[in-house]
């Protein structure tokens, strides 16, 4: 079982490009779930769940819900970092938290994201319960109320 990080969160810096944007060379908001796709898959990874094991177990994770709050644009070229964050811990579902913010000096608010997932065991389409180390190395998130649970 591999050693988890301290605290359940990762960075991941993403470039924006042509196919990201409308005709007004701002990013398009579909764009933003690739780029918390992406994000998500990193911090699976760094939280000892890369997409081999899920391969390997058959356990995955199926978004239920996702939320997001567009705060200002991001355009063609721009470069965002995306603070990803487990943020509550359920038997079966978990909440991952997404800060989307442009790599500038000032750093400004692009926009704010929310996922609850729920584990599922393949092939049977099953609900199956998180990975047990998360639960053992954050006790904290286990049944932490969050905003709108």
């Amino acid at each position: 079982m591999p050693v988890l990080p301290e605290l359940p969160e990762c960075e991941s810096k993403i470039k924006t490009f042509f196919f990201d944007t409308d005709s007004c060379g701002l990013v398009h908001n579909i764009a933003y779930l690739r780029f918390v796709e992406i994000a998500r898959s990193e911090l699976a990874e760094r939280l000892g769940w890369p997409l081999k094991e899920m391969e390997k177990t058959g356990l995955v994770p199926v978004v239920v819900k996702t939320e997001i709050v567009y705060k200002s644009p991001a355009r063609l070229g721009d470069i965002i970092s995306i603070i990803s964050r487990l943020s509550r811990i359920e038997r079966v579902r978990f909440q991952i938290d997404f800060e989307l913010r442009k790599e500038s000096p000032t750093g400004s608010l692009l926009a704010e994201c929310r996922q609850i997932l729920a584990c599922i065991k393949l092939p049977e389409r099953k609900p199956s319960p998180i990975p047990l180390n998360w639960a053992q190395s954050y006790p904290w998130l286990v049944g932490k109320k969050t905003e709108n649970s």
